[in-house]
């Protein structure tokens, strides 16, 4: 085994781990499917097991033929596309794709494959300035596989960094990529870039402290964090996020809507974007799966502010699932002018619908609507949509019981 010694982490490169080798385990202890009934919550109850795994995998391999490209990337790696061959790469993207590759990974199918090169690529991509290895993926990676934005947005590091914990528990890290190095740095340097000191919220660290957004603030992956770095400072972390969300719940009890971003003071206004739309219509998911895996262990806003966010999309909406726009303002009125996106708006929302068994007909109406969606075609007078596929497809990893808490 040449599992790499803690103390020699920050003396490599952030790729260099990859040249280290050892005969790969072909065991995969957690395949795909995982039929896991949540610790806490609901789940759909008008589909069998077995027709919510059909549905993902369908929902995956639509979501692979359209987004997951060679093109564009160096022999052996992937990349997640935010559109066609011509498209760009972000690490959010990349972030999303490991995650979904993960999971949805058995012995039978691509899914490791599709990490170990989705991987490559994430590390091949470092933010290097002035010298200086920030153990974090450059934003944006144009198609002809060049840093294009040399700044750091650090959801998807953390998306990254949850799904090597993943990948080691899957198949362990004594292989051609020692996932659990990699994960263990990528944490460190999340710590060290991207985490504000003392208010310990997140947001671009030193590129640009200022302001946060809410999407940063991942509460159901940073537990792992702190098991799997031992730094204890996540914790502060993870309750810094619930403080915010807090606020946000008592600002619109009613819709309990967070913003794209806003000040890391006081959570005030922010001109880049003070509503509710695509980054933050993640959150309702976030933070749903943390009560799902946890229960509100680490705060009861665990549970209140999703149970708010699912029941006020149902009101808002009459139920028409067609209906629901791209942005809202916070109370809950529609945005601008924005125009419809359902599909981003509708599955976060349903993940947050699992947090309590008063939301069980509309849950199973969100997942009646979810099942029949198709990554890459349109839908209404949105799409096809790299960001509202994508997340649609990690909402519906929980959605159907296949994301366990492998992590911890």
């Amino acid at each position: 085994m040449k599992r790499i010694h803690a103390l020699l982490l920050p003396l490599l490169t952030f790729a260099s781990a990859l040249a280290l080798a050892a005969a790969p385990s072909e065991t995969d202890r957690h395949p795909f499917p995982h039929n896991v009934t949540y610790a806490h919550g609901i789940a759909p109850q008008k589909v069998s097991q077995a027709e919510k795994n059909t549905d993902l995998e369908t929902m995956w391999q639509a979501w692979r033929r359209t987004y997951l490209l060679q093109e564009g990337a160096a022999p052996g790696e992937l990349r997640v596309t935010t559109g066609g061959p011509r498209g760009f790469a972000i690490s959010e993207g990349i972030g999303f794709g490991m995650l979904i590759s993960v999971y949805m990974a058995n012995p039978a199918n691509t899914g490791r494959a599709d990490f170990d090169a989705l991987a490559r690529y994430y590390l091949r991509h470092e933010k290097v300035a002035d010298g200086v290895r920030y153990g974090l993926m450059a934003w944006r990676i144009s198609p002809d596989n060049k840093i294009a934005d040399n700044w750091v947005a650090p959801d998807g590091d953390i998306d990254a960094a949850f799904a090597f914990l993943v990948a080691d528990r899957k198949w362990g890290s004594d292989g051609k990529i020692d996932y659990r190095a990699h994960a263990v740095r990528v944490i460190n340097s999340l710590m060290k870039w991207s985490v504000n000191k003392p208010s310990f919220t997140i947001s671009r660290g030193e590129f640009e402290s200022g302001y946060t957004m809410s999407s940063y603030h991942i509460v159901s992956l940073f537990p792992a964090f702190a098991k799997a770095s031992g730094d204890a400072r996540w914790n502060q972390v993870i309750d810094s996020s619930y403080s915010m969300y807090e606020y946000f719940l008592n600002l619109n009890p009613s819709t309990a809507l967070t913003p794209y971003t806003f000040t890391v003071a006081d959570y005030s206004y922010s001109a880049r974007g003070y509503h509710y739309g695509y980054d933050s219509s993640r959150v309702p998911w976030r933070v749903a799966l943390d009560y799902l895996w946890r229960g509100d262990a680490a705060s009861p806003v665990a549970k209140l502010l999703p149970d708010r966010n699912a029941k006020w999309l149902r009101e808002t909406t009459g139920g028409d699932l067609d209906s629901p726009y791209a942005r809202y303002n916070l109370d809950g009125t529609r945005f601008k002018n924005s125009g419809t996106d359902p599909r981003i708006t509708v599955a976060p929302m349903a993940v947050a619908a699992m947090v309590d068994a008063s939301n069980q007909d509309w849950l199973d109406t969100q997942y009646a609507w979810l099942r029949r969606q198709i990554p890459g075609e349109r839908v209404g007078g949105a799409g096809p949509s790299y960001f509202a596929d994508t997340v649609m497809l990690c909402c519906m990893l929980v959605l159907t019981g296949n994301m366990p808490a492998l992590a911890e």
